[in-house]
């Protein structure tokens, strides 16, 4: 008789219950959060817990490493499982996740669920998907700003030589413009004094 052993069934046969814990949990060492139902999080809880003690208990046993793969059937999960998880929680009796509602699912109206683990590789910027370069790209221009301005004064202050020979070149240009101008107009004006004289006559 299997009375009162209805918890963490999920409307599932055996075989497709065990193979939904299993890729629930191996999300949740790879990403270290997932969002589910209420219901496949708590089950999750009783099924993803006792791994990481197995493997907090025992760090380099090969026995418990074959016992972690015979429920994650995935290697690189349970080496992060041995080499990057278990030794977070030394320390630590229990209580390796955490489950957050937020809410309920539009559709079915089932409860959705947070499930993260309680100490973590990734950080909470890398988890929400924010990007650190962008925040430190709109930091720079202002510390930027200064160097502008000083690098403008040391210009002014201090010139190159290239600097002050192409400003006399300009200014010969310059004048040779000037002088061509003023011939052009004496030249104008003697024509347009003959041209009255004659006009006159």
């Amino acid at each position: 008789m299997r009375h009162r052993k209805k918890k963490g069934r999920l409307s599932r046969n055996t075989a497709w219950r065990k193979a939904t814990l299993k890729s629930l949990a191996n999300d949740l060492f790879l990403h270290e959060r997932i969002e589910t139902t209420m219901a496949k999080a708590r089950a999750l809880r009783s099924f993803a817990e006792p791994l990481i003690t197995l493997a907090k208990k025992n760090p380099g046993s090969i026995t418990a490493m074959r016992r972690a793969f015979q429920r994650l059937s995935d290697k690189d999960i349970v080496k992060k499982l041995f080499t990057n998880l278990a030794p977070l929680y030394k320390d630590v009796n229990g209580g390796y996740t955490r489950i957050m509602a937020f809410g309920d699912r539009r559709g079915d109206g089932a409860r959705l669920a947070i499930m993260e683990l309680t100490k973590r590789t990734i950080s909470d910027e890398e988890l929400l998907g924010i990007d650190t370069k962008e925040k430190e790209k709109k930091r720079k221009p202002k510390a930027q700003k200064g160097k502008k301005e000083e690098r403008e004064t040391t210009k002014t202050v201090h010139p190159n030589a290239k600097t002050e020979e192409k400003d006399k070149h300009s200014a010969i240009d310059v004048k040779k413009e000037k002088a061509k101008t003023e011939r052009e107009k004496v030249t104008k004006r003697g024509l347009f004094k003959r041209f009255q004289r004659k006009s006159i006559g």
